[in-house]
């Protein structure tokens, strides 16, 4: 059995096309009926044609959204949940101190990088979240004053061993950096 938000996203990731002229006939149709049925004195198909217009409405901006979501290529941000927010209070001291709109951000944005970015290790292999989520942290604060803008095709690598990034990765870091980007990063406040 498929998940039903699983089936939803599979169907409604395909479509790149609005099909306006479709919708438009249906309403049109659904909005004629409704008039006509009551002219003829059958009040019940009148009520069932405008649940029905109703109905198809509520369809038609769904698929309209899934459309305008598709051709946008808009990625919904990674939520991070408590346990997550805790690790960088943990991993990041500067963080607890910090008031609830600037923590809101940096949480925001590390969402974003998360959904977007590609966080991989020295041998190619994808990181795990708490150290994805690491990198993302150091990342923003680095960057806090720059336009926060990020691309689907960044790679961001942390590395065992200091040596050369490639022109593919983003932002490199080693573990050694990483750990005294950690103590010692000063994270700016809104």
């Amino acid at each position: 059995m498929i998940n039903g938000s699983l089936f939803k996203t599979m169907i409604f990731s395909k479509i790149k096309n609005y099909r306006f002229p479709f919708w438009i006939t249906v309403f049109l149709f659904f909005l004629v009926m409704i008039p006509y049925s009551i002219y003829l004195d059958y009040i019940i198909y009148a009520k069932i044609f405008g649940i029905l217009l109703v109905l198809s409405l509520f369809i038609a901006l769904k698929f309209w959204f899934a459309v305008a979501r598709n051709r946008n290529n808009v990625v919904s941000r990674v939520v991070l949940n408590r346990n997550d927010i805790f690790d960088i209070s943990r991993d990041f001291s500067s963080f607890s101190s910090l008031d609830e709109k600037s923590k809101k951000v940096i949480i925001n944005r590390v969402g974003i990088l998360l959904a977007r970015v590609k966080f991989i290790n020295s041998k190619l292999g994808l990181l795990e979240k708490r150290e994805s989520i690491q990198l993302a942290v150091v990342y923003v604060c680095e960057n806090w004053i720059d336009e926060f803008e990020v691309h689907g095709d960044w790679v961001f690598q942390l590395s065992d061993f200091s040596g050369e990034a490639s022109n593919q990765v983003e932002y490199f870091l080693t573990i050694n950096q990483l750990e005294e980007k950690r103590s010692n990063l000063t994270i700016p406040q809104m």
